[in-house]
């Protein structure tokens, strides 16, 4: 079923036309109309849609048609954001509500119908006198996931997919670090809300006055009580219910989670794919774990990843690129001339140029120190270990870095001021000191109870004595492990140069709260249990057993 064509309107026209001013995406080349559209599922569930097509002069042809789905809603800021802006250049736009959402049949349950549905977009679409033969994908976070469910089974007339800061795997996100990540709490929160009250996606995520991420001091009240799980229930009341299947399911091979990853989507893509992401988005992993495996397997796949959290890695700044992109892959006028891997190094504050990511390195080792230094020199065999006490009543916090809302580059330097944080720092180095890549961080390190967390960051110290957040990772410990042996812990990917003048510092805590839950010290489940005990957590120093491996490129890189 599809209404009317509706043209835009004048209001409408100049919004499309000093936002894709603003984002840099070239000049419009014509006007579109805009038709609702009802399409029909296997369930006989509708979903609802807004097709956009382009006002072309006699003789000519759309270029392209492309798909989106969306779970946020079809206003005005989130739909320029993803079709108005590309029909106002020529491209067809089709723009699918998720099912239980904005007018869609059927119950909203994230992440679970999205591979049948939109198998059933492409189906219905193909029946439509308006299809032209192909079609590409694009959008951003909940939307990028929904390409990567529907690429499980990949249709043959997708030609090309534009995916910013898109999962493919939730279990990975919600506990692949052993602790459920707490701003599914907060995301839950937005979505099971009336409609109404949720506006669009872009003004709930930004952190621009009067734009601020839909939560409530209720729920920050809430993720703070103990059960966790009993404290979530008694402020979701009958809302949300997938949040409970969530904290019901922590080991990431359940059967429960299969529907929502999708890592066999990596293995059967073959077409061309470009993926944005940000060194502080809270997807950054699996967007790089994404590039490697296709690249690896030798798929035609682009990288651009800048300095920037979730909203602005989700396409705000590419928007050259995404159009480059569309018009070589799509409309198959135009050429994609950016390099395979565009990377911005923070510290040097630059854009570089590279084949492939991350470049040839070489690995550079530095040791933990006993006065809390860091140095090129192992310590001596007697090196007194250092300690910490994480008590899960009154956490470590969390400070910038991969948060979903308040993330980014912040001044860390409180973690230094911390008792139950551990900093190590270098003298201010001589030589600048490139990374490119995963840093790793080997700890002979060991716990009291044996049930712990580790978070870990990497952080660069400025001359006037300043800390900012470069990389980190979180992971919940095996208690059952030998502490005798030395544990090895990988970053997150990140591009960094550290210049002469500054220092490097590595961040250690048994905790990073409200990013994760807690770790309650106990054998007992961390999200149904109140019972707490202070873990105090030990790392050797002695002989070196504790260091930082760096990967240093190994030459000059092309900057942009």
């Amino acid at each position: 079923m599809m209404g009317l064509p509706v043209s835009r309107s004048y209001a409408t026209a100049a919004m499309d036309y000093m936002g894709g001013r603003y984002l840099g995406m070239g000049p419009e080349k014509c006007s579109y109309t805009s038709q609702s559209v009802e399409i029909p599922m296997r369930d006989d569930t509708k979903l609802a849609a807004e097709f956009y097509n382009p006002i072309l002069p006699s003789g000519h042809v759309p270029a392209g048609l492309i798909m989106i789905q969306c779970c946020y809603g079809r206003g005005g800021g989130i739909t320029f954001f993803n079709a108005r802006s590309f029909a106002a250049r020529g491209y067809q736009a089709l723009f699918v509500s998720t099912r239980g959402t904005f007018g869609s049949g059927g119950t909203f349950d994230p992440h679970m119908h999205e591979e049948n549905d939109s198998q059933d977009i492409v189906k219905w679409m193909r029946l439509q006198a308006w299809y032209p033969g192909t079609f590409a994908t694009l959008g951003a976070s909940y939307l990028g996931y929904s390409q990567w469910a529907l690429f499980r089974d990949p249709p043959e007339d997708c030609v090309a997919a534009v995916i910013p800061v898109g999962p493919h795997d939730q279990a990975w996100h919600v506990w692949g670090t052993g602790s459920f990540r707490l701003d599914r709490a907060s995301w839950s929160d937005m979505m099971s809300r009336p409609e109404e009250e949720r506006g669009s996606f872009l003004s709930r995520l930004t952190n621009l006055p009067g734009f601020s991420f839909l939560r409530s001091s209720e729920l920050d009240e809430a993720v703070k009580g103990l059960p966790l799980e009993a404290s979530l229930r008694k402020y979701f009341k009958d809302r949300a219910p997938w949040i409970f299947d969530y904290l019901a399911n922590p080991n990431v091979d359940e059967p429960y989670w299969e529907k929502k990853r999708h890592e066999v989507s990596l293995d059967r893509v073959d077409f061309p794919i470009l993926l944005i992401g940000g060194w502080y988005d809270t997807f950054t992993t699996q967007t790089i774990h994404q590039y490697k495996y296709l690249f690896n397997r030798g798929v035609d796949v682009n990288l651009i990843v800048g300095p920037w959290t979730h909203v602005h890695g989700s396409g705000l700044h590419s928007m050259p690129e995404i159009m480059e992109f569309l018009a070589q892959n799509l409309a198959k006028d135009g050429e994609y001339s950016r390099s395979r891997a565009q990377i911005f190094v923070t510290g040097a504050e630059k854009w570089y140029s590279l084949s492939t990511w991350p470049p040839q390195t070489s690995l550079k080792f530095l040791y933990l120190q006993e006065d809390n230094g860091i140095g090129a020199e192992k310590p001596a065999e007697e090196a007194i270990p250092a300690s910490f006490i994480f008590d899960p009543l009154h956490p470590t916090p969390s400070i910038g870095g991969n948060q979903m809302t308040s993330g980014g580059k912040v001044d860390d330097s409180e973690y230094a001021n911390r008792t139950d944080v551990l900093t190590f720092t270098s003298e201010p180095l001589i030589e600048s000191l490139e990374i490119m890549g995963a840093p790793s961080v080997l700890l002979t390190h060991s716990s009291d109870p044996p049930f712990a967390d580790l978070f870990i960051r990497l952080s660069e110290v400025d001359c006037h004595g300043t800390s900012h957040n470069i990389t980190e990772m979180y992971q919940a410990l095996d208690p059952d492990r030998d502490s005798s042996k030395i544990l090895q812990l990988n970053l997150q990917d990140c591009a960094h140069q550290f210049r002469p003048g500054t220092c490097i510092r590595l961040v250690i805590a048994g905790g990073s709260f409200p990013m994760y839950a807690r770790n309650l010290g106990t054998n007992e489940s961390r999200v149904r249990s109140e019972k707490t005990a202070p873990q105090k957590h030990t790392i050797r120093i002695a002989d070196g057993v504790s260091q930082i491996i760096f990967p240093i490129a190994t030459g000059p890189l092309p900057t942009i």
